[in-house]
């Protein structure tokens, strides 16, 4: 048997609680109906099941009775057809209490506690706005906060993890490790707290909402697995005392990034740092043999904070020392573009692209793929934005010949390294 006495209260209290009524701003006593039709109570017109029928009818009757529900029956079918019923707004109470449901304000109120809480204990600044904001959509607007879930464990699950994210400050840490530290289990963070915490940092933290999610949680520094730094060439660093030379790692040797905080730059014979998107590149490159000026690194897409952090001790050395050239060359597409830009503005501002061209994109078109309508429209938007005008023929011609182009493609063909050797 259908609860009916749940069905309709909970239908016409989440009415109320969307309604003007619910926030104070109706300027007429509109009422809240419950539709009565076959998809919200199928049985009661199915016309053979009588006892479905009834029991609807003895509840609507009952909660008349209590002076929550309106009842109105058809003209001369009274307690045998029902017309409408609508919500008694004066005993609003007595309809969340009499199923048991938590009032919305009630609701709103220990959330509001539990923020207000929360935002005693951090003292990062954008954690802080956040709650802030949080705080004034309850205050203020009488809502949910938006990026935050609906769900109370869920909901607290976030709160710890933003105050997680507080108490461990530039640390990185593995997913399973800050979970089991922050939110007392191994899996809490990846089923329920991440979606939230990757949003809420996308619009506070990085104000970037097209950062790829892997991205993101590195730079919050919370990693699925070590990010590793790949170079080769002549370069001599530093670490816990000890010097290590590693231009005799002619294919390329391996650093953990954990390293950046304590390793030093202690030389640079590199005229040249070539930065490179993909390991293939790299690894060709590495092997073919690089030209003895030249320091090749191996980024893996958007370089996280201590990647970063490297890239801007190399590039303070070699300021110091001698005029030394940066390069990038990425994949023609999106996300090599972003990462470009990416690289320049936040680390190597003198930083040049190299085979990320309408020469390059013209000459290997036929290993071009083709662009969704999705990919299009990040492509056009990228147009709107000037600091991305050393790229506006680039992408032009992109979306002319519907194509984007990995740098993989370039391989088919040796000419293109000619470049690397020119002096």
């Amino acid at each position: 048997m259908i609860d009916y006495k749940s069905l309709i209260l909970n239908d016409l209290l989440t009415k109320y609680e969307h309604s003007a009524h619910f926030y104070g701003k109706a300027k007429i006593n509109r009422r809240i109906f419950f539709k009565l039709d076959r998809k919200t109570v199928p049985a009661y017109f199915a016309g053979d099941r009588p006892q479905e029928k009834e029991a609807l009818h003895q509840t609507v009757r009952e909660l008349n009775k209590q002076g929550i529900l309106t009842v109105e029956w058809i003209q001369g079918e009274k307690n045998n057809l029902l017309k409408q019923v609508s919500l008694n707004l004066d005993n609003i109470d007595s309809a969340y209490a009499i199923i048991g449901r938590i009032p919305r304000l009630v609701e709103l109120a220990e959330v509001n506690r539990l923020i207000e809480a929360a935002a005693l204990e951090v003292k990062t600044l954008w954690i802080k706005d956040f709650f802030c904001d949080c705080r004034n959509e309850i205050t203020k607007q009488v809502s949910w906060p938006l990026l935050l879930p609906k769900d109370m464990v869920e909901l607290e699950l976030v709160l710890k993890a933003l105050k997680g994210l507080d108490a461990k400050g530039e640390e990185d840490l593995l997913e399973r490790i800050f979970s089991i530290r922050y939110l007392s289990g191994s899996k809490s963070f990846s089923r329920k707290v991440k979606a939230s915490l990757i949003a809420i940092a996308a619009s506070y933290y990085l104000k970037d909402d097209e950062l790829a999610d892997e991205d993101i949680l590195h730079e919050l520094g919370i990693i699925k697995t070590t990010e590793e730094l790949l170079l080769s060439g002549p370069l001599v660093i530093e670490l816990r005392g000890e010097r290590m030379d590693l231009s005799p790692f002619t294919c390329g040797a391996v650093l953990d990034t954990q390293m950046a905080h304590t390793l030093e730059i202690v030389d640079c014979r590199a005229n040249r740092v070539l930065l490179v998107e993909n390991k293939t590149n790299f690894h060709y490159l590495a092997r073919k043999g690089l030209p003895a000026d030249m320091l090749l690194i191996y980024l893996g897409g958007f370089p996280g904070p201590k990647k970063r952090l490297f890239l801007a001790k190399l590039h303070a050395f070699c300021a110091c020392k001698h005029q030394v050239t940066f390069l990038h060359w990425g994949d023609i597409d999106w996300g090599g573009l972003r990462i470009y830009m990416f690289l320049r503005e936040n680390v190597l501002p003198s930083l040049r692209p190299v085979y990320m061209d309408k020469e390059t994109l013209l000459t290997y078109k036929t290993m071009g793929e083709s662009l969704s309508p999705s990919y299009r429209s990040k492509l056009i938007k990228l147009m709107q934005n000037n600091k991305y005008s050393t790229f506006f023929e680039l992408i032009t011609l992109m979306l002319e010949l519907n194509i984007k182009l990995e740098q993989e493609a370039l391989l088919a063909g040796d000419s293109f390294s000619d470049f690397f050797y020119e002096k």
